[in-house]
């Protein structure tokens, strides 16, 4: 999965020593990880049809993701998020069948306005592999650099696919995301993370932006240049990581945390989870975010400076698995033998 891949590697830090870990993989949740970005990408495609009202197409799409979530878990978050779908679109079939026999015309779910119509909200600096749009305006595949999206528009980066977008304020905000992510972009500053990974980062001072997905909610503050690593766990929370800058993460009601470069924290529905370290030197090489573009980020030669004063300070390591995380105070780590890989 995008973010297995994503953090291939990272530290956990107990008073001076240091835990270097391997993102191989959400322990709890294997066949979970292998099902998703599939069923995601069926979930979308069935939407798609739906929107253009070919029902029967999309509940199609809708029970081949069912058939590919027999293999998860019960509790899968997905598993309610496809009954759902069904339960929409058989309503809506109904009411299209009801109105062809009434003679009445047929509203869409959403009336799409025209491609022209698209205003320059977003510039695409970065961008491979398939790359969907979808709401407000027509559906389009973006395929180049310089291409603009606008403010209210659902994403969906389909496998061995990533893009790069640059918005807010002379465009100091800018997202990264690859290998099976879906994301939408409801207001300027605000992300709502679907699935997958991301990174969020500004070249500016004083950003604040709101980071959302399926079950948690983090506003995030910084007076300087800062760069966090996102992923979205299994039971609908954040994992993040700061990369660079001091920044504040909140939440309403559940209290707040200040992650440093270097810290990962979970952010799930009842709470920020304790820190962990991770090692920075690590995510440069193996971080797909980092290496799959032709150009790297922004803030990587600060990054690159960042991970250097790290590893001066590291004074022991040690090689482990880190797992998903059940709440804000358990998640899996397992530490590797010297001779495992």
């Amino acid at each position: 999965m995008a973010f297995s891949a994503l953090l291939s590697g990272g530290l956990f830090r107990t008073s001076r020593s240091i835990l270097i870990f391997f993102f191989v993989g959400f322990l709890s949740v294997v066949v979970g990880q292998v099902t998703s970005p599939k069923v995601e990408q069926l979930i979308e495609l069935g939407r798609a049809e739906a929107d253009k009202g070919d029902f029967a197409k999309a509940l199609g799409y809708f029970n081949r993701a069912m058939g590919y979530l027999k293999q998860a878990s019960p509790s899968h978050p997905l598993n309610e998020l496809v009954r759902k779908e069904i339960r929409i679109t058989k309503g809506r079939s109904l009411i299209a069948r009801y109105q062809n026999r009434s003679g009445l015309k047929i509203i869409q779910k959403d009336e799409l306005l025209p491609l022209s119509d698209e205003p320059d909200d977003i510039i695409v600096s970065q961008c491979f592999g398939t790359v969907l749009a979808r709401e407000v305006w027509q559906p389009k595949e973006i395929k180049d650099m310089g291409e603009f999206v606008g403010i209210g528009r659902r994403l969906t980066i389909l496998p061995e696919a990533g893009i790069e977008l640059f918005l807010g304020d002379e465009r100091k905000l800018s997202l990264r995301s690859v290998d099976a992510a879906s994301l939408a972009i409801p207001d300027l500053y605000v992300f709502d993370l679907h699935s997958g990974s991301f990174v969020v980062s500004s070249s500016g001072n004083g950003t604040k932006t709101t980071i959302k997905s399926p079950l948690s909610t983090i506003s995030v503050s910084c007076e300087k240049q800062f760069a966090l690593m996102i992923g979205i766990t299994t039971n609908g929370g954040l994992k993040v990581i700061s990369l660079l800058g001091e920044c504040k993460l909140e939440q309403d009601e559940l209290g707040s945390t200040v992650l440093s470069p270097g810290e990962l924290v979970f952010a799930l529905p009842e709470g920020f989870s304790r820190k962990m370290s991770v090692e920075l030197s690590t995510l440069l090489v193996t971080s797909r975010l980092m290496t799959a573009f032709d150009d790297p980020p922004v803030y990587h030669k600060k990054l690159r400076q960042q991970a250097m004063i790290q590893a001066l300070r590291t004074r022991k390591r040690y090689k482990a698995v880190v797992g998903d995380a059940k709440n804000s105070k358990d998640f899996e780590i397992k530490v590797l033998k010297p001779d495992q890989p």
